[in-house]
C-alpha cells in the first residue's frame, strides 16, 4: 500500500523567539485549509535562551506516523539553531534564515540547498513595529508565501484564533509585512514522495 509522505516543518529558535507559537499557528492554518496535520514541539532549558522547536507535518491524506527526521522545510530564528539543525533539512530543502546576527550563511548548508531565504527578520521588527516580538511572525508571513504552505487567508484566521486579543492587530500586521517582503517562491518538492508498505 503506498501511503503520501508529508510536508514536513521544523521552526526553531531560542527561548523568547516564538518558535512554538509560529507552529501552531501554521499547524492551525493546514486544518483551516483541510489538510491533516501533526504538530509537536520540544522546549529547551525553561529559562530564555534555551534552544526549542515546533514541527509541523502536512497531508492531504491521513498521516500514519507523527514525528520526522528529516524536513522539507525549516524556519531557523537564531545562530544556534543553524547549526544545531541544518544537517537534518533535506537536500534542495527550503531555508529560511533569521540574518540579523548572521555572519554570513554557512557554507555546509549550501551544499544541501540553495532554496534559501536570509533577511534580518528581528531588525525588520525593530524598525517597522518599534519591537523584536513580532519578527516570528514577519518570518512566518515570508515563509507562507515562498512555499505556499497554507494560504494567507487560513493563516490570518489562525491568528485570531490562537494569539490573544490584544496582539492580533500587530501580529496580522506582521505576517502581511512578511507577506509581502518576499518575491521569492520556491516548490516544496519536485514530485511527491511516496512510501510503500508491504509486498508488491
Amino acid at each position: 500500500m503506498a501511503l503520501s509522505e508529508p510536508i514536513a516543518v521544523r521552526i526553531a529558535g531560542s527561548g523568547g523567539q516564538g518558535s512554538v507559537l509560529t507552529g501552531r499557528i501554521l499547524a492551525q492554518a493546514a486544518v483551516f485549509d483541510g489538510k491533516h496535520v501533526v504538530q509537536t514541539q520540544l522546549y529547551g532549558a525553561q529559562v530564555r535562551g534555551g534552544i526549542s522547536h515546533c514541527d509541523v507535518l502536512i497531508d492531504d491524506e491521513w498521516i500514519d506516523f507523527p514525528e520526522a527526521t528529516q524536513f522539507d522545510v525549516m524556519y531557523l530564528m537564531h545562530p544556534d539553531v543553524i547549526k544545531a539543525y541544518y544537517k537534518l533539512l533535506r537536500v534542495n530543502g527550503i531555508v529560511l534564515l533569521d540574518y540579523t546576527f548572521l555572519q554570513g550563511i554557512p557554507q555546509k548548508l549550501l551544499t544541501l540547498t540553495k532554496k534559501v531565504i536570509a533577511l534580518p527578520l528581528e531588525r525588520m521588527a525593530i524598525e517597522k513595529f518599534k519591537t523584536p516580538i513580532v519578527a516570528n511572525m514577519i518570518g512566518l508571513g515570508v515563509l507562507v508565501k515562498a512555499t505556499r504552505l497554507v494560504s494567507i487567508e487560513s493563516l490570518l484566521k489562525a491568528v485570531e484564533e490562537i494569539v490573544s486579543e490584544r496582539y492580533v492587530k500587530m501580529n496580522i500586521e506582521a505576517i502581511q509585512y512578511g507577506y509581502e517582503s518576499t518575491t521569492k517562491e520556491y516548490r516544496i518538492r519536485s514530485e511527491q514522495r511516496v512510501r510503500t508498505l508491504g509486498f508488491e
